[in-house]
């Protein structure tokens, strides 16, 4: 069986002055892009080839356009660290922020992104964390480019109960990084990354004093 990127659909999902680039890359790397149905747990990833399959990017489709490349040229990075050492390395350690960033750089013009994510992305490249989500000055700058962005963590106020991969949670205390939040399902307490998107439910009633 014969497998190929859909073009089109990959087109469709990033700036157009980009395009050109990833086509070219794909045309010379022997890689499956896929945009792949939303996802909670992770916006992109990468796998490597097996017997069957070949190696395969796939990016969220919910993306907005800017996040969305930023997104597959770190999984492209992921390949292109695999194809260049044939051997296990550290995920995102510095081989691979070595060919991020060689492949960043040719899309790092204010054709292709606007200003104030060049400038994030600018800043992030310095020393990129294991994933773009995980840097928050980044991430908020890709925010301002989403057609109906579903608010964060930590915009809501303590004591909101919202919901977060399929569990409903009551927001609590920020605690170093994370915030410390009870979940209703199990009634356990976990830790929450700031910058995660939720579902806003309503705020717990609180007691009056008698």
């Amino acid at each position: 069986m014969r497998f190929s990127t859909d073009l089109d659909r990959l087109r469709q999902h990033l700036p157009a002055a980009a395009y050109p680039a990833v086509l070219s890359w794909l045309r010379r790397n022997p890689v499956l892009v896929r945009v792949s149905a939303p996802r909670a747990t992770k916006l992109g990833d990468f796998r490597s080839a097996t017997r069957s399959l070949p190696h395969r990017v796939s990016v969220n489709a919910d993306l907005n356009k800017y996040a969305f490349l930023v997104t597959l040229v770190h999984e492209f990075a992921h390949y292109s660290t695999h194809a260049k050492t044939r051997r296990w390395t550290r995920p995102h350690g510095p081989i691979w922020k070595e060919e991020y960033w060689r492949l960043m750089r040719p899309f790092m013009s204010r054709e292709v992104f606007p200003a104030d994510v060049l400038h994030a992305l600018e800043h992030h490249l310095h020393d990129a964390p294991a994933s773009s989500c995980t840097d928050h000055d980044l991430m908020r700058m890709l925010r301002r480019y989403d057609r109906d962005p579903r608010p964060y963590l930590e915009e809501l106020a303590e004591q909101t109960v919202f919901r977060f991969n399929h569990r409903l949670f009551v927001k609590g205390p920020q605690l170093r990084k994370r915030y410390k939040c009870r979940c209703l399902n199990d009634r356990r307490t976990y830790f929450i990354d700031p910058l995660a998107e939720v579902h806003v439910e309503q705020p717990v009633p609180t007691r009056r004093a008698s």
